[in-house]
């Protein structure tokens, strides 16, 4: 149970962090507090509303349940305020207190401090660096944006506050998967710009909402650029918090992030994180998975509990079977095939930028929270590649005849 005394010591940090007596975390009531809660005409806040958190993907079979659902609001979309002519303000988006809001436009003298010389590692380093106190809801948004930080410096390891220079600048090539609700608040993502000094960072937002909302671009619309291959939103930060650029992409062609897709072919990516991704929850996702571990691509992701990302680690070995012949009849060598099979550690960890409190789930007792844990799955500390763990005994190569053999077996049917 120490996972869930962590979760609830997170959330009673805040003034509005109340535990109920079954374990969760209110937060509809914390939104109509603030007066945010809805899902049109609430700026950044805008829910769909209804039980189901996510979009029924294509690829996800469809299950016949005796559950009580509620459906999605009819009248909202993921991002139907891009279909506009404008994003909104700091004031129009946030829709709170100005004491309550992590501005992106500063006065002179009132930037926060260059995120090198801070350590920001929590919901607290943060508030303090932004100077918020801690009645401020913004961490029922912010865990969006901070997770992706989380998970490009503490989990991938591809670049960090202290990484680099006036002298020598990061270009940082992110894509994103399944962005839904997201698409709400992308200015929020301006938050990477002030947090990675020097850096210069391309954000792409693929997903089925995407898809959706860039296919229904108006003539002058936010998303019409998303059509001509323009950023649809930009930012860059105070030169004294090291002039860092943002640029955020929609892509719109397909419904999945595919490495087959031509647009991905002069488009490789330093990283690729999912927020809440249920990785054995959507068949797509084994596409991601195979191309990443085989191209060394550094992917991370979020899910809402520890023992979903255990499930989903125990499924991998399976999924690179699976996919074994297929690899050997395209040309891959024993060599590759040995590599991508062997032992690799998926690291499961506490994302201290969780959206606070315990979701309401009924039964559930276990932590189960908006972008809980990170689980990494091709990377590492060094070079964003998984490297051999020694443990002083030598560990004969496999046999890849009868790995062969005994993948052809396999079925992932059980994943799907």
């Amino acid at each position: 149970m120490e996972k869930v005394a962590l979760v609830q010591a997170l959330l009673k940090q805040f003034s509005w962090g109340r535990v109920e007596t079954d374990g969760t975390f209110a937060e509809p009531i914390v939104r109509a507090y603030y007066n945010v809660l809805g899902a049109r005409g609430f700026g950044y806040w805008n829910v769909p509303g209804g039980s189901n958190p996510h979009l029924q993907h294509p690829s996800q079979p469809s299950h016949s349940s005796r559950a009580l659902r509620v459906d999605h609001e009819a009248e909202y979309e993921h991002g139907y305020m891009l279909l506009s002519d404008g994003l909104l303000t700091d004031e129009t988006g946030w829709k709170l207190e100005k004491r309550f809001i992590p501005n992106l436009t500063f006065e002179p003298g009132a930037e926060p401090e260059i995120a090198s010389n801070v350590e920001i590692v929590d919901w607290d380093s943060w508030y303090n660096w932004r100077n918020l106190p801690k009645e401020s809801p913004a961490a029922l948004l912010m865990h969006y944006p901070l997770s992706v930080y989380q998970l490009l410096v503490h989990v991938l390891h591809v670049t960090g506050p202290n990484r680099n220079s006036p002298k020598s600048r990061q270009a940082l090539n992110v894509h994103y998967l399944g962005a839904e609700i997201e698409l709400n608040m992308l200015p929020l993502f301006s938050e990477l710009a002030l947090l990675l000094p020097y850096t210069d960072i391309k954000l792409t937002f693929f997903g089925v909402a995407v898809h959706s909302i860039v296919n229904k671009a108006k003539k002058n619309s936010i998303t019409m650029k998303a059509k001509r291959d323009e950023p649809v939103y930009t930012y860059t930060s105070p030169p004294s918090c090291g002039a860092s650029t943002l640029s955020i992409f929609l892509y719109g062609s397909h419904e999945n992030w595919d490495p087959r897709l031509p647009f991905l072919r002069n488009n490789q990516p330093d990283a690729i994180v999912a927020p809440n991704a249920g990785l054995s929850s959507y068949p797509a996702w084994q596409f991601v998975i195979l191309h990443c571990l085989v191209e060394h691509t550094p992917f991370a992701v979020t899910e809402y509990a520890e023992q979903s990302a255990e499930v989903q680690r125990e499924n991998f070995p399976q999924i690179i079977a699976r996919a074994l012949p297929q690899l050997h009849s395209a040309g891959m060598n024993t060599s590759e095939l040995n590599n991508l099979s062997r032992h690799r550690e998926y690291p499961i960890a506490f994302n201290p930028f969780q959206r606070p409190g315990q979701r309401n789930l009924g039964s559930t007792r276990l932590p189960n929270v908006p972008n809980g844990f990170t689980l990494r799955v091709v990377g590492d500390e060094h070079q964003g590649r998984d490297q051999p763990i020694s443990t002083g005994v030598p560990v004969p190569a496999p046999d890849m005849s009868e790995l062969l053999h005994k993948s052809e077996q396999l079925s992932l049917n059980g994943l799907d």
